[in-house]
């Protein structure tokens, strides 16, 4: 299944300021699937993509 990339400006311990990414799925059918997907996504961290540690974009 295709997904979205979100990326948001954050700081890397070894890199310094990168911009971050995670991957969110796309809209899809049923419904109800995509949303408990979607959220279940949205609690996962951004990553470096560099050397994929989780950082701290807020």
């Amino acid at each position: 299944m295709a997904n979205q990339v979100q990326t948001k400006t954050a700081t890397c311990p070894t890199h310094g300021e990168i911009e971050a990414m995670r991957e969110m799925p796309k809209v899809s059918f049923p419904f109800i699937v995509y949303g408990i997907r979607r959220m279940i996504a949205a609690r996962k961290p951004f990553r470096c993509p560099e050397c994929g540690t989780a950082v701290d974009a807020s």
